[in-house]
């Protein structure tokens, strides 16, 4: 952790020396089997080395980009995302999850998204609470959300206006 804290502060100096200490730092978390921090410190690599070699800034980014999303951290990969989106790169396709949905299990996505409970959600699909309950778990799970709030905030982002019925 010292090492990151010495490559940030070194970067935001503009210190020639940050890109080599991030590396380690970057080294370091990997030997220590730590994915989320290696990637914390691979996306600010991707930053020092960006105005002299915008080619390895956008590969660092992608990387980080794909173990942020793999690890389900959300706020450092929109940060990546948009790093590679002013670069003129296209960061993600799409929502990822979404393809692994049903078509039912969509439609439970929208209506979590309206906030409707699953008693709610059974009467609009004419199925029963047992029922809208399973899919409401399976799209938890699919998605990898840890609550109905979380896929309520998934489904207004990822679907739009079909998730808040307007």
């Amino acid at each position: 952790m010292a090492l990151f804290a010495r490559g940030r502060v070194a970067g935001a100096e503009h210190d020639p020396s940050a890109a080599e200490i991030l590396g380690e730092a970057l080294s370091a978390f990997a030997a220590q089997h730590l994915p989320l921090d290696a990637a914390r410190a691979r996306f600010e690599l991707a930053r020092v080395v960006e105005a002299d070699q915008p080619e390895v800034a956008v590969g660092e980014a992608r990387t980080a980009l794909a173990e942020f999303e793999r690890l389900g951290a959300p706020r450092e990969a929109d940060a990546a995302a948009a790093f590679l989106r002013e670069r003129g790169v296209a960061g993600r396709t799409g929502p990822k999850g979404l393809d692994q949905l049903s078509r039912r299990e969509r439609e439970v996505l929208a209506l979590l998204g309206q906030g409707l409970t699953n008693a709610e959600i059974a009467a609009r699909l004419f199925i029963s609470t047992k029922t809208a309950g399973n899919h409401v778990s399976n799209v938890l799970s699919k998605l990898n959300l840890r609550s109905r709030t979380e896929a309520a905030a998934y489904a207004v982002r990822f679907l739009g206006s079909d998730a808040t019925g307007k």
